[in-house]
């Protein structure tokens, strides 16, 4: 599982880093137009500079990285998982140069908040106020750096290599192992760069119709359009320190809990947290996909199942909205966080399995995904009818009409395996910062899952090496572990040459 790298295969892939980096520095002018947009240079001209200075610096580390190692030879997939890892890693710091610039976070804590958003996860060091100032973070930020937020959260949903390349890689061959490497391999069209073309369309419509739905729910255009971003992508991040509490007025409700709101998010976050092939059939007027879909029909029982469990404790609407909330990893809060941290034990009991096993594949879900539920429960069943029937018996080891091999079976079993590994890490590490296990627990699978629902445990200030630790989560979440194995492979590789 760890490959070696030689200087060969490095310049391969800081070639085609560098040719990635190029293309998503063009992401950073999409917050300069909104602050054009909302005249925010009339009060703080600096914002626009900073957005450009850190979409030009994003761009000369791709000239300068395509350019030092500019090479012929072609990208394999052992190219591709390092360039993923790579590229996600240093496009993240990249992302986090504006909040660092723009409201004097740390820097660990700027990369916190751009790794949660890119990774979809939502667990944000902005919502709560600062140890040096009672105001949170988010409601001092301008409008388009809350807009970038949110537009990194939409971005992550697919992926920053999908967005760089969307056809605009020289060879189709290069981008199709990049994509499959990010875990976007999903085809809907035998042709996969046509496939990522429409997952964009599919996303960019869903997006639109959230939008609608959110804004003729009560709320204003901008917060309608954020909302939207930050559910189809199953994010959760909110756009002021109250959250949801604060959109609970609106000209449908004058003042009273808006539940329109709460009922219009669980619609878009379970569309974000169904596949894209499943809206694919649907939009291709297979009008009967959805119910024919074992993950989209488990989601919505795991769902409704979750909420039975916990509405004894937290009541009819707050039980719905948080099983919906967990189990497609939208991780959206309806209440404040030190409420949330006194929650019975069962309850975060139920929202912990549900943020573990998340959405369903080829989603923007996080979690192990629902096919690998299925697939892990199926191989137990399979394992206790080989050791019942005769030794030569042979049966065939179908999911969804198509028959597994014993590696496929393996290969599931392994990924959940090392997946509960790096939250058992996690927990160690949070609850040796001094944190108690149960809600070291619940922080970490959030984190890992891509859900965002938290305990109170991320906060200014909180432990650096806790901090450092959700970020691991986080990017192991999303980018399902086997990638990271690239980066070890490659770090062991250079020090055994180091010798």
């Amino acid at each position: 599982m760890i490959v070696s790298y030689s200087l060969r295969d490095l310049r391969i892939v800081l070639r085609d880093v560098g040719e990635v980096l190029r293309l998503a520095a063009s992401a950073f002018i999409v917050p300069l137009i909104v602050s054009v947009l909302f005249l925010e240079f009339r009060t703080m001209p600096e914002v626009i500079f900073y957005y450009a200075i850190a979409g030009l610096i994003t761009f000369l580390i791709g000239i300068i990285l395509k350019t030092l190692f500019k090479s012929e030879d072609k990208t394999t997939f052992k190219h591709a998982f390092l360039i993923i890892v790579l590229v996600w890693l240093i496009f993240v710091g990249l992302a986090a140069l504006p909040f660092s610039w723009i409201l004097g976070m740390p820097f660990l804590d700027a990369y916190f908040e751009s790794m949660s958003a890119l990774t979809t996860t939502g667990l944000s060091i902005m919502m709560a106020p600062t140890e040096s100032s009672s105001v949170a973070l988010l409601d001092i930020a301008p409008l388009s750096l809350i807009f970038w937020r949110s537009f990194l959260s939409w971005v992550g949903g697919i992926g920053i290599v999908v967005l760089a390349l969307m056809g605009l890689f020289g060879y189709y061959t290069k981008a199709s192992k990049l994509i499959i490497a990010e875990g976007r391999e999903e085809r809907l069209k035998a042709n996969l760069i046509n496939s990522v073309r429409e997952i964009w369309t599919i996303y960019t419509i869903m997006t639109i119709i959230g939008t609608a739905m959110l804004y003729l729910s009560g709320m204003d255009p901008f917060n309608a359009l954020n909302y939207s971003m930050s559910a189809i992508s199953t994010t959760g991040m909110s756009t002021t320190s109250v959250g949801l509490t604060g959109q609970n007025s609106g000209w449908l409700n004058e003042g009273m809990h808006n539940f329109w709101i709460d009922i219009s998010l669980i619609i878009i976050m379970v569309m974000g947290a169904t596949s894209f092939y499943v809206h694919y059939l649907f939009r291709k007027k297979n009008y009967r996909a959805y119910f024919e879909d074992a993950e989209f029909k488990t989601l919505l029982v795991i769902g409704f199942i979750s909420a039975l469990f916990i509405i004894p404790k937290l009541g009819i609407e707050n039980g719905i909205f948080y099983a919906f909330s967990a189990i497609t990893c939208g991780g959206f809060d309806i209440v404040p966080t030190s409420i949330a941290r006194m929650w019975p034990e069962f309850v975060k009991l139920v929202l912990i399995v549900a943020m573990f096993i998340g959405g369903s594949s080829g989603s923007t879900a996080g979690g192990i995904k629902i096919s690998r539920l299925l697939i892990f429960l199926k191989s137990i069943g399979w394992k206790a009818k080989q050791v019942l029937l005769p030794k030569d018996s042979f049966f065939p080891k179908k999911f969804e009409g198509r028959n597994l091999s014993e590696e496929e079976i393996a290969e599931v079993n392994l990924f959940i395996l090392l997946y509960t590994l790096f939250i058992i890490i996690g927990v160690f590490v949070l609850t040796f910062n001094g944190e108690d296990i149960s809600n070291s627990l619940f922080e970490v699978v959030s984190a890992q899952g891509n859900a965002g629902l938290s305990t109170g445990i991320t906060k200014p200030g909180m432990n650096p090496i806790s901090e450092l630790m959700l970020i691991i989560n986080m990017f192991v979440g999303r980018l399902e572990i086997i990638p990271i194995f690239s980066i070890v492979g490659f770090v062991l590789h250079f020090r055994k040459r180091k010798r």
